[in-house]
């Protein structure tokens, strides 16, 4: 009795599995599973973000897991590149979950915004990042960075600048920890 039982997949496995990716090798980076679903072609995004759902509802590591997804979900479609799915897209594929926490990732990332330029910040063009060609440097640089609608781009640098300065950390985020 129970000495077969099945332990829940790992959260990074869930959406690995939810986009289509094998997980028998082990888990690979969130950025990874975003930049395979994010597609256009890929027809996955529905699935993985129903799983990012799910994983919001779980205690304990699931739910940064989830953010970090969203967040980095959110940052690859903002840069409205050929072939990846548009913000405006994703939109209508979020339960009641991930609209709540996308909209603290966004209001996260607005106030980085906001504080730049309170600063006289000045945030780099995101037309260069757009001309990446390498899928590898693609799957590193596009879900750390969002593009802005007046052609900027804000970055995780800008990020730890605001939080240093501000004490203002996302909060349950791990990739951005209290301060």
């Amino acid at each position: 009795m129970g000495l077969f039982k099945r332990r829940p997949q790992a959260p990074v496995k869930r959406l690995m599995a939810a986009a289509g990716l094998p997980t028998a090798g082990g888990e690979i980076p969130v950025g990874d599973v975003v930049m395979e679903v994010v597609r256009r072609d890929s027809g996955r995004v529905a699935a993985t973000l129903a799983v990012a759902e799910d994983l919001l509802a779980v205690e304990g590591g699931a739910s940064p897991v989830a953010l970090s997804f969203l967040e980095k979900l959110h940052n690859a479609a903002s840069h409205g590149t050929e072939g990846l799915l548009t913000v405006e897209e994703l939109l209508p594929l979020r339960g009641p979950r991930t609209v709540e926490a996308w909209d603290m990732v966004d209001r996260f990332w607005a106030a980085v915004v906001a504080w730049c330029d309170e600063h006289g910040m000045e945030l780099a063009s995101s037309a260069s990042m757009r001309v990446v060609s390498h899928p590898g440097l693609r799957t590193i640089t596009w879900p750390a960075l969002r593009s802005l609608a007046d052609g900027r781009q804000v970055g995780l640098s800008e990020v730890l600048q605001y939080e240093l300065a501000t004490g203002v950390s996302m909060v349950g985020f791990g990739q951005h920890p209290a301060t």
